[in-house]
């Protein structure tokens, strides 16, 4: 069984140099994840549309963007683009460097996106990084802006400090956006997969790193991820 994936997540570190007030994910943590996980993805994958690195602060881990630039062409993973937001509270080198080089062998390399949060809550960014990263061709401003009042997920820190406006409801509970193609060898999941940095498997990814002990699906280092997808499809896609 194969997969094509419209929009995978990877939380590549659950390390942070900030500790916002709003954050959804909770405290930081020291974790980054483990290059297996990205094989055990690349090497079940053959097509990704769209693919975003999360954290934690992402560009304090580029060796996993770089590993799965590596993965991705060593394995026949292709992918149309990527998006993540980074702090700006640093420049790294090694992040650069590995978005330039991912860049290199996007599908769609027009639609890729590296954007600053700019917005309230993350107070000072480093000049030259935000020097260099509005210089790359793929920079937008897309999350320069304030957040509204309101609009904060009641997870993580925003929980515990009492600024989260909304909870989350109706959980997913099975993949909602599937189909097997032709052959029945393929499945084409639409849903937005989350996969963190212990490996475990979410359908969904606005869950804070507590949240995601309990809604977890599986872990790709325990089982094959196909397998972990199949048991959420609904029962009428069950059997092919």
């Amino acid at each position: 069984m194969r997969l094509i994936f419209d929009c995978l997540v990877l939380e590549i570190t659950r390390r942070c140099n900030m500790s916002c007030a709003h954050c959804l994910r909770g405290p930081s943590q020291n974790l980054d994840m483990d290059p297996k996980i990205i094989d055990r993805v690349t090497t079940q994958v053959d097509h990704i549309h769209s693919i975003t690195f999360s954290g934690g602060e992402p560009s304090l881990n580029g060796a996993a963007i770089e590993h799965f630039r590596w993965a991705s062409f060593f394995f026949n993973c292709s992918f149309e683009y990527f998006w993540l937001t980074t702090n700006a509270r640093m420049f790294k080198e090694n992040f650069y460097t590995a978005l330039w080089e991912l860049y290199s062998i996007a599908g769609d390399p027009e639609a890729c996106v590296l954007t600053i949060s700019g917005d309230q809550y993350h107070g000072i960014r480093s000049n030259r990084a935000m020097m260099k990263y509005q210089d790359l061709p793929f920079f937008s401003y897309e999350k320069m802006d304030d957040i509204p009042d309101g609009a904060l997920l009641d997870e993580g820190m925003a929980s515990i400090n009492q600024l989260g406006a909304y909870q989350q409801v109706n959980l997913q509970k099975e993949l909602q956006n599937a189909e097997w193609d032709n052959e029945g060898d393929t499945l084409y999941v639409g849903d937005t997969i989350y996969i963190n940095a212990k490996g475990d498997v979410l359908l969904g990814c606005d869950l804070s790193y507590k949240s995601q002990k309990k809604h977890a699906v599986g872990n790709v280092l325990a089982e094959p991820l196909a397998d972990i997808l199949r048991r959420q499809l609904p029962q009428r896609l069950q059997s092919a």
